[in-house]
């Protein structure tokens, strides 16, 4: 895959190696279809991407339609001769001076890892979707943290995926096509009919979870079987680990085995709102590991026991008077096994 980070810190060092008066660095990063090029304005550092919309005549209102925020432009512009190429039509997003060089980079590398990917889809609608995350990224959250306890249910999340990896590493990283907690469905993870509730509680607290709604832990002919895995984590200064330890580790493990899968891991992430370098200054160490298969009999409220007018209603379990119904953990993670 292309890194885009890398790929802009080059065009400066060879700028500032050649020693010469230009103003404007072009590279080529992609020479099969579409072409695509970087350029940087070497007094601003304001970076560009060049994508090639020669043969597809997209009208006015196709550009339009495309998402523009503050920071970002969107444009097309046609060259009569740029680098090596004559007569071309560029689609051309740009860096506004008031952007982060790094943000930007980080959407690039987005929109250039759904290009390679997504071959068969067409150009626009590619690159109409990652900029579309992109603005509800930056139109919502794009300055707020998680609370601590988003952090910790994030967390949860994560720290299931990545021991899924290492659980099964010769198998397809099919728990990234299993992960519905960034789609908000009401379980964290469904594979054919069953799920898996991921819950994050402290050992500060009695020994209970928390959840959300009356349909959370629903058996249905959808999902058929439900188990819960509880981590008893505590927050640290330096103890164990941050989210963006198991952020880097699961990529570590995607990048090696799916690169489909690493985007789409990326693209979850943007739907939690969390980007690099942000939540690494928390830690959480794991004292405790626990499963429960979620049964008709398990204590549970469902929507069959409400009384007309009433929804929405949150609520806690007691895990200790749940002995019952516990399980071996390897049980939840051979849930999302394939077979």
């Amino acid at each position: 895959m292309i890194n885009i980070t890398e790929a802009f810190r080059k065009l400066i060092d060879q700028a500032e190696t050649a020693q010469n008066e230009e103003v404007y660095k072009l590279k080529t990063i992609q020479f099969n279809e579409p072409i695509m090029m970087i350029g940087i304005d070497l007094i601003t550092k304001e970076r560009r991407i060049y994508i090639d919309i020669t043969d597809e005549n997209w009208n006015d209102d196709q550009m339009k339609s495309f998402p523009k925020w503050k920071g970002v432009s969107v444009t097309k512009e046609f060259f009569e001769k740029i680098g090596p190429l004559k007569e071309k039509v560029f689609l051309i997003i740009a860096q506004d001076d008031e952007g982060s060089e790094e943000i930007f980079e980080k959407l690039l590398q987005s929109l250039v890892d759904h290009i390679l990917i997504n071959e068969d889809q067409p150009l626009s609608t590619v690159i109409y979707g990652v900029l579309d995350r992109w603005h509800n990224f930056f139109r919502f959250k794009s300055n707020i943290r998680l609370s601590l306890e988003e952090q910790m249910g994030v967390f949860g999340e994560l720290y299931y995926i990545d021991s899924w990896l290492r659980k099964f590493e010769d198998e397809p990283p099919l728990i990234i096509d299993a992960w519905k907690g960034p789609t908000r469905h009401r379980v964290d993870f469904v594979k054919k009919n069953i799920g898996v509730e991921i819950k994050t509680t402290s050992p500060k607290i009695h020994d209970g979870i928390r959840i959300s709604n009356e349909t959370q832990l629903e058996l249905s002919d959808v999902i058929q079987k439900i188990y819960l895995y509880v981590l008893k984590i505590e927050d640290t200064q330096s103890d164990g680990l941050s989210i963006q330890n198991l952020m880097d580790s699961i990529r570590s493990q995607l990048n090696a085995r799916s690169q489909t899968g690493l985007v789409r891991f990326n693209d979850f992430l943007l739907e939690l709102y969390i980007l690099d370098g942000i939540y690494n200054d928390i830690f959480f160490y794991i004292h405790n590991e626990e499963a429960y298969e979620v049964t008709e009999q398990f204590p549970k409220i469902t929507r069959n026991d409400l009384p007309v007018g009433v929804s929405n209603v949150s609520y806690s379990i007691d895990l200790s008077h749940c002995i019952d119904y516990k399980i071996e953990t390897d049980k939840v993670y051979y849930s999302n096994k394939e077979g």
